[in-house]
């Protein structure tokens, strides 16, 4: 499987990225109650009504990202980085905003992004040109390997999975998982799409019979992951090299409130 060459670990992040780079923002699920003010009131709210502490810190560590990661861009405060998730496939809107998630500043905005995340860690990818989809995702993700193999791969896909010994099997299906999410997430469709229908064993993704899946080619890397996990790039253009961004140590400390 290809995975993009990096270029190293920047302590603060660059420009906005160029044609074929892609920024890789990685940041560790925990709770941070420096960040809740850059969460919107209806953020806040929702925060409050998780039970799980983990899904909590793993919620308002998302949301919060996405705004330091657009402040970063747009050259706003944090608090005032608006967050778009309209599904264009939805006639009319829905008491639950859906879709894949767009800063609402410039038609189109100045970067493309997508964000994903485990119970401990969190992956924002951010395109310049074209548009993005990331996934990453843990070991709980297998907790039936044979289940997953049957609901998600393709024919081909199968046959190969047959001829891996016990020991790479779930490695291996980690990783195609992997690529497949990040490809769902890129068009927009999600788990609409029957994961059986794409084939992302090489750089470049081949679908069968997927309703609305789109013209444009997708292709596929593999990323750079933590022990245990798998990270993987889906992008309308090809991706020569990655930049893995971190926010800076000032994003922890007494962020402006957001304004909605």
């Amino acid at each position: 499987m290809h995975q993009v060459p990096a270029t190293g670990h920047r302590e603060a992040g660059p420009g906005t990225p160029a044609p074929g780079e892609c920024h890789l923002w990685h940041v560790p699920v925990r709770e941070r109650p420096d960040w809740l003010p850059i969460l919107s009131r209806e953020e806040r709210a929702t925060a409050d009504r998780f039970t799980r502490v983990r899904a909590r810190h793993v919620f308002t560590t998302s949301r919060a990202v996405q705004r330091l990661v657009g402040a970063h861009y747009l050259g706003l405060p944090p608090g005032d980085v608006v967050i778009t998730r309209h599904c264009h496939r939805c006639a009319a809107p829905t008491a639950a905003p859906h879709g894949r998630p767009r800063f609402a500043h410039g038609t189109p905005p100045p970067v493309d992004y997508s964000v994903s995340h485990t119970e401990e860690h969190l992956l924002v990818a951010v395109t310049g040109h074209g548009a993005v989809g990331v996934d990453i995702e843990g070991p709980g993700s297998l907790r039936d390997v044979d289940g997953l193999a049957r609901a998600a791969l393709t024919t081909a896909e199968r046959e190969h999975f047959g001829t891996l010994s016990a020991g790479d099997r779930a490695r291996w299906l980690l990783a195609v998982w992997t690529r497949k999410e990040a490809a769902m997430k890129l068009t927009g469709l999600g788990l609409r799409v029957n994961p059986r229908e794409l084939d992302v064993r090489g750089p470049l993704l081949s679908a069968g019979s997927v309703p609305e899946w789109p013209d444009t080619p997708v292709h596929l890397y593999d990323l750079p992951a933590p022990e245990g996990h798998a990270a993987a790039l889906a992008s309308t253009v090809p991706m020569t090299r990655t930049r893995t961004c971190a926010l800076p140590a000032a994003a922890d400390a007494g962020p402006r409130p957001a304004r909605r």
